[in-house]
């Protein structure tokens, strides 16, 4: 069934592609780029942090596309599209460079003359990808193929997903501009921002619980002792703590939160905020362990349901050489918290860092940015 339905989309897309090369015909603007995050479900990431910093250059055309514009606020440089309208398509077909983080721009064909950036939404993962076969390989490669450059934080990630199930051998840009904050962490405003924006005490430390999603989507119980977690993290770091939840957008259905110390971020529109902001991160098989590991703060995995998980999905690479504290429950958790040994942790990320080949320099935005500008002003020449 899954072969039928894949072969389906395939031939669909590759249809699809061909009627929308009528865009063609219209001439590339050199100085227009498009962007979206999550195909068009967010104003974030790694495209975000780019768009930014190019918006203070003088004759850009920046667009973003959104399944909804009228949510987001993106500042008078920057204009918005509706996602897959037919003005976007125009705009994507005209478009000098395009960015984006997620796989490919699915119908439509990067043209010649035309710049697509994969900037990807994680620097380096750990979940192990789908060994693609048969007709679901060449409907994934189709995805991947139209890409010029592709950002990566890890040179694992560039063995292992890039060059590897993603079969793509161009060009590689180290870094990726949605971790230069974390790097640096030399943004302190960000801190009252979060604090102001989620109401909580600025007297309180900040927990941020972050999950990935798992196949059951609509399955969002994910079993902590919210309680025991702030009881463990007062008797070892001191202080009133304040938990921040934050749902991967794959969950349909949420838990119940309802806590005078529990905040739902989960629509929070930038993660790396919350993580720039939080003391400590609780989280699990989600790609932004690696993200956190850079502020050299307290990451602890809470994985309840490992058994079931590894054999469900599996790594990469097996989660007892990630350096994080693994815990299979609460009392393990909170145990695990009260005996945490900050320099010894700090040690083995250092570690990690060094065996995945970290390519993070806190440098990314402005070495992205430098190879755009130098194709669009070679463009107009």
């Amino acid at each position: 069934m899954k072969s039928i339905k894949a072969f389906f989309k395939y031939i669909g897309i590759r249809v699809l592609r061909m009627i929308l090369n009528f865009f063609n015909l219209f001439p590339i603007k050199n100085n227009r780029m498009m962007f979206y995050s999550f195909n068009g479900k967010n104003y974030s990431c790694n495209p975000k942090c780019i768009s930014d910093r190019l918006a203070q250059e003088p004759d850009i055309e920046i667009y973003w596309a959104f399944k909804e514009p009228d949510k987001f606020q993106t500042g008078e440089k920057i204009k918005k599209v509706k996602y897959r309208s037919l003005k976007y398509y125009y705009l994507v077909k005209t478009s000098r460079v395009l960015v984006c983080n997620v796989q490919g721009f699915g119908e439509l064909a990067r043209r010649k003359g035309q710049v697509f950036i994969q900037t990807w939404h994680a620097s380096n993962g750990y979940k192990k990808v789908g060994n693609y076969t048969g007709i679901a390989r060449k409907l994934n490669l189709l995805g991947h193929q139209d890409y010029s450059y592709v950002l990566c934080g890890a040179e694992s990630m560039v063995k292992r997903r890039i060059r590897g199930s993603m079969g793509f051998q161009g060009k590689i840009i180290k870094g990726t501009p949605r971790m230069d904050v974390l790097v640096n962490m030399n943004d302190d405003s960000i801190v009252n921002r979060i604090q102001s924006d989620l109401g909580y005490s600025p007297s309180n430390k900040l927990v941020l619980y972050a999950p990935t999603w798992r196949t059951e989507r609509d399955g969002s119980e994910y079993n902590l002792d919210f309680n025991l977690l702030r009881e463990a993290l007062s008797e070892r770091f001191g202080g009133e703590w304040t938990v921040a939840v934050r749902l991967h957008p794959n969950v349909r259905v949420r838990p119940d939160l309802s806590d005078d110390n529990v905040i739902d971020v989960t629509d929070y529109p930038d993660m790396q905020e919350l993580l720039y902001t939080a003391d400590v991160l609780i989280s699990d098989y989600s790609s932004c362990i690696w993200d956190y590991s850079f502020t050299g703060r307290p990451c602890l995995l809470y994985c309840y349901d490992l058994k079931e998980y590894y054999s469900e999905k599996s790594f990469d690479l097996p989660i007892e050489q990630w350096g994080f504290p693994i815990c299979e429950s609460n009392n393990s958790l909170a145990e695990t918290i009260r005996t945490f040994d900050e320099e010894k942790f700090r040690a083995s990320m250092k570690k990690h860092h060094e065996e995945m080949g970290a390519l993070e320099d806190g440098k990314a935005t402005e070495r992205v940015c430098k190879i755009i500008l130098s194709i669009l002003r070679k463009g107009r020449r």
